[in-house]
């Protein structure tokens, strides 16, 4: 990975590096990069920031960042259905404020995982904090789903929003719920990335593991890249791409 740019910003005296890192398009992406003791510091926050996750998460739409949760349960559970409809939000971090999280998460914590108003990518809280301040749009859309009468299954992994059905004509209905919530609660659909798979055209493919009527899958982007890790003889990212091309379910916890 190419880092660009570097600068340093300070917050409650702890000093940060941030990296840019090319994103396509003469875009790039922000890094945020503490010293070790404030890493450490910072991932002291994790037990108590999975603690309020799970509790919070009532209707457990959400498969990231919690234990007993990972890709391949979230694909697991859209297996069936027909359509897939993958939504993904845009600038998540740049999104959440304090206000999100501020009826659940402790002062002392928020001032801690926030700077200059955001959790800043590249922070070990940073996943957790965005997913928790997701939560209330979870449930949102989850009950208009049901007030409506539309049958689909709705799941989350961090930013990408996903939802499986059989009735065609529910996709444009969804597309609006969807829509309607995530920006009322101050987040925005990136449109580039809305995707609509039929089954009968072949694997549906959610938050990178494939799937059909009889199972789970590495994708073909997997397979190729663990190629290329064989051919570069690149053993770290070979060990990596072949556990993950696994498409293990997570263990009990």
């Amino acid at each position: 990975m190419a880092f660009l740019c570097a600068s340093r910003v300070t917050n409650l005296g702890m000093e940060y590096r941030v990296a840019r890192v090319p994103k396509g398009a003469g875009a790039f992406r922000e890094i945020y990069i503490a010293s070790p003791e404030n890493n450490r510091r910072l991932r002291g926050l994790l037990p108590e920031l999975e603690k309020i996750l799970a509790s919070a998460d009532v209707y457990q739409a959400n498969y990231a960042f919690e234990r007993g949760k990972n890709c391949a349960l979230n694909a697991l559970q859209h297996i069936g259905n027909r359509y897939t409809l993958s939504m993904d939000l845009e600038s998540f971090f740049d999104s959440v404020t304090p206000k999100h999280v501020a009826d659940i998460v402790p002062d002392q914590i928020i001032e801690q995982c926030f700077i200059d108003g955001n959790p800043k990518q590249g922070l070990p809280t940073s996943p957790l904090v965005a997913t928790i301040a997701f939560l209330p749009c979870d449930k949102k859309i989850i009950e208009l789903l049901r007030k409506l009468e539309i049958r689909a299954v709705y799941t989350r992994y961090a930013d990408d929003l996903v939802f499986s059905f059989d009735d065609r004509k529910d996709a444009g209905k969804i597309g609006v719920i969807v829509r309607q919530t995530v920006e009322k609660y101050g987040f925005k659909i990136n449109d580039r990335k809305t995707k609509l798979q039929d089954a009968k055209n072949g694997r549906t493919v959610i938050t990178g593991v494939a799937i059909d009527a009889r199972g789970i899958y590495p994708t073909r982007r997997t397979r190729k890249r663990i190629r290329a890790a064989i051919h570069q003889q690149n053993m770290e990212s070979l060990r990596g791409l072949v556990e993950w091309s696994k498409c293990k379910l997570p263990a009990s916890s």
